[in-house]
């Protein structure tokens, strides 16, 4: 395989990955809009519940926020040189493009600390599974 062609199958990848991300946003949107309408429908919701669903809908912004970086990068990927300042610029530009701020700062985070031994979150069992799954497309 060229180096041309790994950076397609790469920039081919993170444009499904961005779109499937995009895809759950959308999906995570309707499910609480149905939680919602049936919680309204039972009369005056409790705070606590109330502050559970803007959880969701700042979930919901942060996968938008994720799969519409993923959609930059993978956009600009191939036009990209592979090394240098240029690589470096456009995760810059892509990271400064997120508008939920509290995710942008901790994506600083997380690639400020990439040389760092901070170990990954544990996943359950069934994650795990998950993950080890192949996906053919």
């Amino acid at each position: 395989m060229k180096v041309e062609e790994a950076e397609d199958d790469v920039g081919a990848f993170l444009a499904v990955f961005a779109a499937l991300l995009l895809d759950n946003a959308l999906s995570l949107d309707e499910t609480v809009s149905r939680v919602t309408d049936l919680v309204m429908a039972s009369g005056k919701p409790s705070r606590d519940l109330v502050v559970a669903l803007q959880s969701f809908d700042r979930l919901k912004q942060e996968f938008e926020g994720l799969g519409e970086a993923l959609t930059r990068y993978a956009e600009a990927h191939s036009s990209t040189p592979v090394g240098g300042d240029e690589r470096a610029q456009l995760g810059q530009n892509v990271i400064a493009a997120i508008t939920v701020a509290d995710l942008k700062e901790r994506l600083l985070r997380r690639f400020e600390d990439e040389t760092s031994d901070t170990p990954a979150p544990q996943l359950s069992p069934e994650v795990l599974a998950q993950v080890n799954v192949d996906i053919t497309f």
